[in-house]
C-alpha cells in the first residue's frame, strides 16, 4: 500500500490511541471525521490493520516466565492449527532459517514450562526435528520508528510484580473481549458481558490503575507497508555487562525494532525491521561494528509470517 502524509500521521496516532472516539482521533490528526472513518475502514478491510491489541501485565495474571521457542518441524501448518487455542501461546509464526517456526509463550513459572515442554515433545515427537529454547529476562520493544514513534516498551512493564488483583468471572469475560478487539465500543462490551457501561468504564480504569491493563497497540501487516523482519541471534560474552551498550545502539538505530536478553546458547536477540536488503546489510554491519569484540557467534533468522497474535493467556 502507498501511504501519504495523512496516512502516516493517522497510523502513528492510532497505534496507542485507537480507543479514543473517532471525533478526537480526527481532530488530533487535523482531518475530518468522515476522512478518518474512511481511512481506518480501508486499513481494516485491506488487512493493513490485523488486530487492535490490549497489552496486559502477565504477572498480574500469575505469569512470570516469557519463553521464545524455535522449532524445526515437519508439517508446521498442522502444528500451528493445533496450537492456536493454546493458552500459553502469545504469538507464533514461520521463519526462514535452519528453524521454520517460532513460538512466544508465557508461563507461571519454570516448573510449569518444564511440564508443558515435556508434554509438547512427547505429543509432537514425530514432527519436531530440533529446537532451541530462549528464556527471556529483559526485553525492549521500539515500535514503528519509521513513523516517528520512538517510545520504548519494556518487558518489565508486562512482567512487573504487582499486588494481587482479585478477578471474578465477569472480569475475565471483559478482559477476553478486550483481547479479541481492543477497539470494541463500551456499549458493545456491555452487550457481550452483561455489565453496565458505567461499570465497564470503572473496571477498565481500575485495570489501568492497578497495572493489569498497561496500554494498547496495533498489529499491522508490515509487508503491506513494505517492511520485513529478521532476527539476529547473538552469543555474547557476558551480555548483562554490555546491556547498556546494546540498548543504546538499539534505541537510536532506525531499523532495530526490539532487543531481548536472556538465557540460551544465543543469549541476545535483536529484531530488525527493514525495507530492502540494503537496510538489512547496513544494520548488520552496525551491530557487528559496535559489538564485534564481544560477539562469539551469530545466526540470522528471517521472519516470514506471523500467523497469530494474542495478548491474554
Amino acid at each position: 500500500m502507498k501511504l501519504d502524509k495523512i496516512d502516516n500521521k493517522l497510523l502513528s496516532y492510532l497505534y496507542y490511541n485507537y480507543r479514543e472516539p473517532i471525533t478526537v482521533i480526527a481532530k488530533k490528526c487535523r482531518i475530518s471525521r468522515d476522512q478518518a472513518e474512511y481511512r481506518i475502514s480501508k486499513y481494516e478491510s485491506e488487512g493493513l490493520i490485523k488486530k487492535y491489541l490490549s497489552i496486559f501485565n502477565y504477572s498480574a495474571l500469575g505469569y512470570n516466565e516469557f519463553v521464545i521457542l524455535y522449532l524445526k518441524i515437519d508439517s508446521p501448518e498442522v502444528f500451528i492449527k493445533n496450537m492456536l487455542a493454546d493458552k500459553n501461546v502469545i504469538s507464533m509464526g514461520k521463519v526462514l532459517t535452519y528453524y521454520n517456526l517460532y513460538v512466544n509463550l508465557v508461563f507461571k513459572n519454570r516448573i510449569d514450562f518444564n511440564k508443558y515442554f515435556d508434554n509438547l515433545l512427547n505429543t509432537y515427537d514425530s514432527l519436531i526435528k530440533s529446537y532451541d529454547v530462549f528464556f527471556s529476562s529483559y526485553l525492549e520493544f521500539y515500535p514503528l520508528k519509521k513513523f516517528g514513534i520512538n517510545s520504548v516498551e519494556k518487558q518489565e512493564d508486562t512482567l512487573e510484580n504487582v499486588e494481587d488483583i482479585r478477578l471474578d468471572d465477569k472480569d475475565f469475560l471483559l478482559l477476553k473481549e478486550l483481547e479479541k478487539n481492543g477497539r470494541t465500543k463500551i456499549v458493545e462490551l456491555s452487550g457481550k458481558t452483561g455489565l453496565s457501561s458505567e461499570l465497564i468504564i470503572y473496571k477498565i480504569r481500575q485495570y489501568h490503575k492497578k497495572k493489569l491493563l498497561l496500554g494498547s497497540r496495533i498489529q499491522f501487516d508490515m509487508e503491506k507497508l513494505g517492511y520485513y523482519f529478521a532476527t539476529i541471534q547473538l552469543k555474547i560474552k557476558n551480555p548483562y555487562k554490555l546491556k547498556n551498550k546494546i540498548l543504546e545502539l538499539s534505541k537510536r538505530h532506525l531499523h532495530i525494532n526490539a532487543v531481548v536478553i536472556g538465557v540460551s546458547d544465543y543469549n541476545c536477540l535483536i529484531q530488525i525491521m527493514y525495507n530492502d536488503e540494503k537496510d538489512l546489510r547496513k544494520t548488520l554491519r552496525d551491530i557487528n561494528q559496535n559489538l564485534s569484540e564481544s560477539i562469539l557467534s551469530s545466526n540470522l533468522i528471517f521472519i516470514e509470517q506471523e500467523t497469530s497474535a494474542k495478548t491474554l493467556p
